[in-house]
């Protein structure tokens, strides 16, 4: 029984990463007429409805866990869709990858878990990978800046899940999670952006439902039967997606030191997740 849960957990994180994956190209077509704030602000409200037929008025329990995953997810969407406006999405999907590398170091730090010296060489790794991807240009590498921040944060939400995701009703947590990932946006909304076209609500309704809402479910419910590290290693693939995705149907093009710091940036990726 417990076998067949942790393969339960196994398959809904990997499945979760491929609706990560696949959001880069659909973010980055709706930038041309949307802020990233604004975007970030429809995915959120779109999840929070959604996980509020789901789960109902949340618990007194969920309010403080979900208060900080909101804060480091709504960081790391932030940023990430800022980054999308300067970088590639293949350079997006693999430097968001990093956060693989930061989640054991945040683990350790905040949830006391094990780290060993190793895996700090393994980050540096990770780091010069990252400069690699982002050497065709400074455009790129600022993209790519702005991308890092977002790992942080997603590593961040990750080990929050991880502290607190025990006992608790995963659509009542993610209702305070998308809240306050809503709330957060509503300063720097500009309305006048806002559209009814189909071209447009179709991938809205896509991140929306698909990721913030099911995505996000299915992470939380894989983080009750793995550790932050395992989780991370499975959410990592969302990179490998994001590569696969890029080349097929947007036609994007590395160059070999490019190629080179993707395959540094998966390996100490791989190479952490072993310690």
């Amino acid at each position: 029984m417990i076998k067949n849960k942790r393969t339960l957990a196994i398959t809904s994180l990997t499945l979760s990463a491929l609706f990560f994956g696949g959001t880069f190209i659909v973010v980055k077509n709706l930038l041309d007429n949307f802020s990233p704030i604004n975007i970030v602000f429809l995915r959120y409200a779109i999840a929070s409805f959604l996980f509020l037929l789901t789960g109902g008025i949340p618990s007194k329990k969920t309010i403080k866990p979900g208060i900080l995953m909101g804060l480091f997810l709504w960081i790391g969407y932030v940023t990430q869709t800022q980054g999308l406006l300067t970088t590639s999405t293949i350079n997006s999907g693999v430097v968001t990858g990093f956060y693989i590398v930061l989640t054991p170091i945040f683990s350790k730090i905040i949830n006391k878990t094990n780290l060993s010296p190793r895996s700090y060489i393994f980050s540096l790794a990770g780091f010069m990978g990252i400069f690699l991807i982002a050497s065709n240009s400074y455009d790129q590498l600022f993209g790519n800046l702005f991308t890092l921040v977002c790992a942080t944060g997603y590593a961040l939400h990750i080990v929050m899940v991880e502290r607190y995701i025990r006992n608790q009703n995963i659509s009542q947590l993610m209702f305070v999670q998308s809240f306050v990932g809503a709330a957060l946006c509503l300063p720097f909304i500009n309305p006048s952006q806002f559209s009814f076209k189909i071209e447009y609500v179709l991938p809205i309704l896509f991140l929306g439902f698909i990721v913030n809402f099911a995505a996000f479910y299915l992470q939380l419910f894989g983080q009750k039967e793995v550790n932050a590290a395992t989780a991370a290693l499975l959410l990592s693939l969302e990179a490998i997606f994001a590569l696969i995705i890029g080349i097929l149907y947007v036609g994007e093009v590395l160059n070999f030191t490019n190629w080179a710091g993707v395959c540094l940036v998966l390996l100490s990726i791989f190479l952490i997740i072993r310690e």
